[in-house]
């Protein structure tokens, strides 16, 4: 299997968005195992979590295997590839005959060959595994594991999230219960439509290297819901790789109508005091939607302090849209001391991670509101002498 056959990029910004968006983690588990399969030409995939009372693996998800063999019998995690359950993957190549299997007569049925075993972990605790079937014998090279590694890593922690928000409505539920409040159906946070990734060409090593760096960006984003911090991150994370000279997320503050920074990298303290950027006199088109590229910073109108942009060592500027479902909310923009063109791949890359990271600053908004709203409703019964 060479790298060309798998677009690493565009199938996990399809998953990470996915579970960013989703707090249905069962949801997000099938579309794992739904995009894996065409992504690594497999015969099948599985997704089990561990019933620490019966030591069993419950089916939690599959895609393309047949309801006789789904419900062959209990998986045993003693007897079933246990060595996945120390956090490591495990190949068996012939998984027909080899005795850290069970059901081999029911493997030689359906067709499986071969099963990659990767271990889902919600930080250092395995709860399960997320199992690749081959219909004939084959090993994987390091990037596949690793692209499937970290398909199972995003699945631990869509678990772990969706469990954390859970836990917290029935906190607030709880307190309303004991105050005799009648509780109001809470505000879900925006379910996100699931694009299908787009089907152009692509370049493998490009694809990798987009890859890795958008599952650090996911993998930060799901598991800190301390934005600002994160979202510095990323923007040094784009700097490194698509080699510019600075970059910032902006957020638009409704209120004033300006671009309010909430992360940056690579841009001197003047320049980025320089006064307040008024959201329709700098690329007014990027909040309409619109990818804007400005080629020269010296001969384009459309951009404000143009004179502090060229003191500053900026030729070119990259602005793209930051949308909550079809509602721009702000702009990342790059900054290159040269003049440079943008291709298509660098372009959705860009994207993608503007779109991640518009949805993590959302649900983490809605996040802190429920919150705060347990803390009001403690504070409030306290106070009534009803808690």
């Amino acid at each position: 299997m060479t790298r060309k056959e798998i677009a690493y990029f565009r199938v996990f910004h399809e998953v990470s968005r996915a579970i960013l968006s989703v707090l249905d983690s069962r949801e997000v588990l099938n579309l794992i195992v739904r995009r894996i399969v065409p992504a690594m030409k497999l015969k099948a995939a599985s997704l089990r979590l561990l019933n620490e009372r019966t030591n069993d693996l419950e089916l939690m998800a599959s895609h393309l295997l047949s309801k006789k063999y789904v419900n062959k019998g209990p998986l045993n995690a003693d007897k079933s590839v246990p060595e996945v359950l120390e956090g490591r993957p495990v190949l068996i190549t012939d998984a027909q005959n080899d005795p850290r299997i069970q059901y081999r007569k029911e493997k030689a049925e359906e067709g499986i060959a071969s099963i990659l075993s990767i271990p889902v972990q919600i930080h250092d605790k395995v709860i399960g595994m997320l199992r690749l079937y081959t219909s004939s014998p084959r090993s994987f090279p390091d990037e596949e594991i690793e692209f499937a590694s970290a398909l199972g890593e995003m699945a631990g922690l869509a678990i772990l999230n969706a469990r954390m928000y859970e836990k917290e409505k029935e906190k607030l539920t709880s307190l309303f219960k004991r105050g005799g409040i009648e509780s109001t159906p809470q505000e879900e946070t925006e379910r996100y439509g699931i694009r299908p990734v787009s089907k152009g060409t692509f370049d493998s090593k490009r694809s990798t290297e987009f890859f890795k760096v958008l599952h650090e960006v996911s993998r930060d984003l799901l598991s800190d819901l301390n934005s600002p911090e994160v979202l510095d991150s990323m923007v040094g994370k784009i700097i490194h790789i698509m080699h510019v000279k600075g970059c910032c997320i902006y957020l638009v503050n409704e209120t004033t109508g300006r671009l309010e920074m909430v992360a940056s990298r690579g841009l001197s303290t003047e320049y980025l005091q320089k006064g307040p950027i008024e959201a329709d006199k700098s690329m007014p088109d990027v909040l309409r939607g619109k990818t804007v590229f400005v080629e020269d910073v010296a001969t384009y109108k459309g951009i404000q302090y143009r004179d502090e942009s060229i003191k500053e060592g900026i030729k070119s500027i990259l602005s793209v849209p930051i949308f909550v479902r079809d509602y721009v909310i702000g702009e990342l923009r790059l900054y290159s001391a040269e003049e440079r063109k943008y291709d298509k791949e660098e372009i959705e890359f860009i994207l993608a991670l503007a779109e991640i990271g518009g949805i993590a600053i959302t649900n983490t908004k809605f996040y802190q509101r429920l919150k705060r709203d347990i803390r009001f409703w403690k504070s409030t019964l306290t106070y009534l002498d009803k808690g």
